[in-house]
Formats: C-alpha cells, structure tokens, sequence
C-alpha cells in the first residue's frame, strides 16, 4: 500500500479546494433553502428513422429507432431511465424527461442566472444524474457560464414532485459532474441514513467528493485517494443478494463506483489526480464512518465497468484485442468465477474511439444486458452502435449489434475538440420492455452555436421496433 506525504496530501486539498467559502468556512455549512421545480413540455424535433441491426449470426436486417435533440448541450448527452419507464436525459444545464418513450418531452428549470437560456449558444452546463431506490431521480447540475454555480435536484417518484437547492460547498470549476446512488444504512457526520449519494466534478482534480444523505445536502467532503492511503486493507465479499434497484440506480462510468444490491458501494482502480498515486485498486466505502477504506475482494475484476443486477449477479466489460472489441463477462458468485463473450463489430475491423467510449447497464428482471460504444473506422468516423445480450443462462449470448446514427461523424471527446464536432461519452439505458435508449453523433445531428451554425452535438435515440 502507497502512503502518501502530508505535504501531497495538503497540496492536492488545497488545488482542489481553493478558496470556496463552503470549504474555508469553520465548522459545517447549512444548505440553501430548498425551492419547488415545474417541468414544462417543451416542443423538439422528433423524427423516425431506420438503422441496419445484426442478429447473432451476422444476418441484416433494420430497426426502427425515434431520434431528437432534447437537452443535453454541445458534446454530451446524459440518459438514465426508471422502473416506470420514464427516460431521464441531464447532460445539459437542466434535466429533461419523456414518460413516453420520445414522443413528448419536458424541461424542469430552476433558478440559474441567464446564461444564454442555459442552452448551447456558448456550450451549455453539464448535469449528471441517477436513478434511487424506488424510482427516485437525482441529479446535480454545473452552470459554468454565469458564476460557477452548481445545484442539486431530487425527484420524488410517490409524490410526483421535484426539490432543488443550491449547493455550496464544492471545488472550482466543477467540470463534468458524475453521481453515485448507494444504498445504506450509513453513517455520514454521526447520523444514520438509509442511502448516500456521491458526487464528483472539477477541472483541476476530481480527488474531492461530496456526500449527501439526501441528494439535496452536499455538505459532507470526501477526499477518497486520502482517505484510502490512511486506511487498512480488510478483507470483502460482494454478496449475491436481490434487489429490484439494482436494475436502475447503476451511476455512469465515469464514477468508478458499483453499489451494491446488498447495501454499500465499491470503487474501483482509483488514481490521485494530484499525486498520480493508486493507495488501492479497490475500496468500498464504511458504512460505519462513510469514509473509504482499501478492501481485497473474494474475486477478480478487470478495469472496466462493472455493474450488478437485481438478481446480485455481476457483469464487468473492458476492452480487448487492441480497443477493437469488448469482452462481456458475467459472474454469480461475487465475482470468484467468470463466463465470457467477445463483442466485436460487425463488419471491417473497427477500434474504440478512446479505450473509455462505451457504457453499460444490466438488468436482471429482463436477463439482459446493453453495451452501448463508437467504433471509428480508418478515416475516423465514428459509428454508435448498441449490443443487446442475454444473461439469463451463466454464458452470455449476443442476441443483437443495432448500429445508430450514419457513422459519417469524426468527433473528439474532449476540451481540445471544442472549436470541432465533440461526443465526450456514451451513454444507454435500457428500459423496463426491453427497448433501449442511446446517445449517438453524426453529421444529422445538429446543435449549431454562435460561432459555428452547423455545429453537431450528440442526439437521443429510442428504438421503437
């Protein structure tokens, strides 16, 4: 295990931090007053087209997908989905949904100063979201344009009603914000709760999270990489445990969380941003002191995404073969045995945007899985692509390889590629029916903007059949 100097340790708090008054400040800080949020239907594009689809044995054939702009901003489009099917997308400055698979959309804004109406004159904020217990949507939101800002919502699926409140404590420039659900109980600051969310942003270093009890109060910091270096290695095993959640509260990769159906979360292949340090490849997070802890696992996983479905069985994906597929491997035991499956392209030999370009959810109600990536081909188009498979049986099977969008789009993925087309990160969901939600670019996609009018940003797209 690496222990890290105090004077690292100081130096990456103090990058992070800054001078944010809710970090300086002695003592805790209160969260701001909590205020209502009305969605309100919003008119958007909405189009119908068809996508060559591949079944296992490379037979062709197409589908039918329903396309729109809604929210999201100029690079980056966000979608979760519930148990009553709802499709959440919150890339953008505010959160959008459909209850009707795409047909209708609304827009639930809150109190952000003008910022261009928030939309993507300039680029737009940057949201991030995820689904609780019960159906319960949370999500925060950075307005980078008007004054740093960064806000927290919380939809409450009994009441049918949104909160948001302002969210003080934070670092600077709160750069692409990912949030994690975890189920409790937890002890956060001595007292209990029954879940904990988990959010991390911040250009300089993601190194600094801050923990709420109630999606609204984030008002608790985290310095993970430390808090792992001061900690002793114990040992930990991922229980397979039901839970019907666990199909929908499972964060994007970015987070490099697993929550788990049994209660607690897991974090894995942390890095120092600062230090470049690894304390551990593993860690879950103490339900007694909500402080994380290095942890050796009865099992073995690989760097990649790692989900756990409501049945408590494990899926883990990472790329292979030199980024030109993607091994889909599946465990029910905790993660001490693996079966697995290659997914490839179909087609001319393809590889990975960037060895990150590729999300998942599984769902254990359905014994499916989706894995949704873009493959560049030699000219660096870039085509999204969504492989469905089955995990009813301990061997995963490839049932289909939809291809989405017209794969005729060279994107980069990151700030470099802002005076360009960007597509910064995939993102699925796949809904209680079976059909999937996706983000995908090409040249139909347009999010024009003041200095470019044919400007192309990342679209959604729901197969309807």
């Amino acid at each position: 295990m690496i222990r890290r100097s105090h004077a690292a340790v100081g130096l990456a708090a103090t990058l992070a931090l800054g001078t944010v008054s809710g970090f300086a400040a002695a003592g805790p800080v209160p969260p701001t007053p909590v205020s209502g949020a009305t969605p309100t239907a919003v008119s958007v594009p909405v189009q119908t087209t068809r996508y060559a689809v591949f079944d296992r044995h490379g037979h062709k054939s197409t589908s039918t997908w329903r396309t729109s702009p809604a929210g999201g901003n100029c690079c980056e489009t966000y979608i979760t989905a519930t148990p009553a099917g709802r499709i959440v997308e919150s890339g953008g400055t505010y959160p959008w949904y459909t209850p009707d698979q795409g047909r209708h959309w609304y827009e639930v804004k809150f109190d952000i100063p003008d910022q261009n109406d928030n939309g993507p004159t300039l680029a737009g904020g940057e949201g991030a979201t995820v689904v609780g217990a019960g159906g319960d949507v949370y999500g925060v939101t950075w307005d980078a344009y008007s004054g740093d800002h960064l806000q927290a919502y919380r939809y409450k699926a009994q009441t049918n009603s949104w909160q948001v409140a302002d969210v003080v404590m934070k670092s600077p420039f709160y750069d692409r914000p990912w949030l994690t659900y975890a189920q409790g109980p937890f002890t956060l600051d001595g007292a209990k709760t029954r879940q904990l969310l988990d959010s991390t942003g911040g250009g300089i270093t993601k190194d600094i999270d801050t923990l709420s009890p109630d999606g609204l109060d984030y008002s608790h910091p985290s310095y993970f990489a430390n808090e792992e270096a001061q900690s002793s290695t114990a040992n930990f095993r991922v229980k397979v445990a039901r839970n019907p959640d666990a199909d929908w509260w499972q964060p994007h990769p970015g987070t490099g969380t697993l929550p788990l159906t049994s209660g607690g979360v897991l974090r894995f292949f942390n890095t120092d941003d600062v230090t470049g340090e690894q304390p551990c490849d593993i860690a879950r997070l103490d339900p007694a002191t909500s402080t994380w802890q290095c942890v050796k696992v009865a099992g073995s996983f690989q760097p990649g995404i790692v989900r756990q479905d409501s049945r408590g069985y494990l899926t883990n994906v990472y790329p292979v073969d030199d980024d030109t597929a993607l091994a889909f491997a599946t465990s029910r035991d905790g993660g001490k045995h693996w079966r697995t499956t290659t997914l490839r392209p179909p087609g001319k030999k393809q590889h990975l945007e960037t060895s990150s370009m590729y999300d998942v959810v599984a769902n254990g109600r359905l014994g499916q899985a989706a894995v949704s990536a873009r493959f560049d081909d030699a000219n660096s188009h870039g085509q999204d692509m969504v492989f469905r498979v089955d995990t009813k049986k301990a061997r995963p099977v490839r049932l289909q390889t939809y291809l989405v969008g017209k794969g005729d789009l060279n994107t980069a993925n990151n700030v470099l590629g802002s005076l360009g087309d960007r597509f910064d990160y995939e993102s699925v969901a796949l809904l209680p029916d079976g059909n999937i939600a996706v983000s995908y670019d090409d040249s139909t996609c347009k999010q024009p903007s003041t200095r470019n009018p044919d400007h192309h940003g990342p679209q959604v797209a729901i197969l309807v059949r």
